[in-house]
């Protein structure tokens, strides 16, 4: 991975429970705009579309759970099955750090603390179930003319969370139907 720098960081404060960004914060660098309409198409659990809108075709995402996923349409496929379980999910982004590509050809590596919310559709459905993460993007300018969104697409992804706080819960939500 190249260098980089940290040119800007923001906070989300409470006036922000949707997890947007002020329209002069994602105006000032096209990848918080670009990171802003990912989260909110994963957020719709609408990932019917083409992967190429968002990952480009030989991007890598490094899951907490250890798994890795080489190839946008490998990851879109994989998120598609991962979100199925799911009646709504949201990320609340609580703080966001913009990192400038050092001589990476315009990429910025974009660090977002996040609170997710999944709520799980029926028969398990119920309260949210809450999880920190932490979500890291590489994003830098398409490859390959017609892809990607606002001409940027994510080359790298890591998710960092304990992803046994959702499996916790959807056990112990299986187990009382059962009872």
């Amino acid at each position: 991975m190249p260098a980089f720098q940290v040119i800007e960081q923001y906070t989300r404060s409470e006036d922000h429970r949707d997890g947007s960004t002020d329209v002069a914060l994602t105006a000032s660098r096209s990848s918080l705009s670009f990171i802003r309409k990912y989260t909110n198409q994963v957020d719709s659990l609408d990932l019917s579309g083409s992967f190429s809108a968002w990952y480009a075709p030989s991007a890598v995402f490094y899951n907490g759970d250890g798994g890795v996923y080489e190839g946008g349409k490998n990851i879109w496929e994989w998120m598609r099955v991962l979100f199925s379980p799911f009646a709504k999910m949201e990320h609340l982004v609580k703080v966001t750090r913009v990192l400038d590509g050092l001589n990476s050809a315009g990429c910025d590596l974009l660090i977002l603390e996040v609170e997710t919310s999944f709520w799980l559709k029926k028969p398990l459905d119920g309260e949210a179930i809450r999880a920190p993460r932490l979500l890291m993007f590489r994003v830098g300018p398409v490859g390959t003319e017609g892809e990607g969104t606002d001409g940027l697409q994510i080359l790298e992804a890591k998710a960092y969370w304990d992803t046994a706080v959702l499996e916790k819960e959807i056990r112990r939500r299986q187990a009382s139907l059962r009872e």
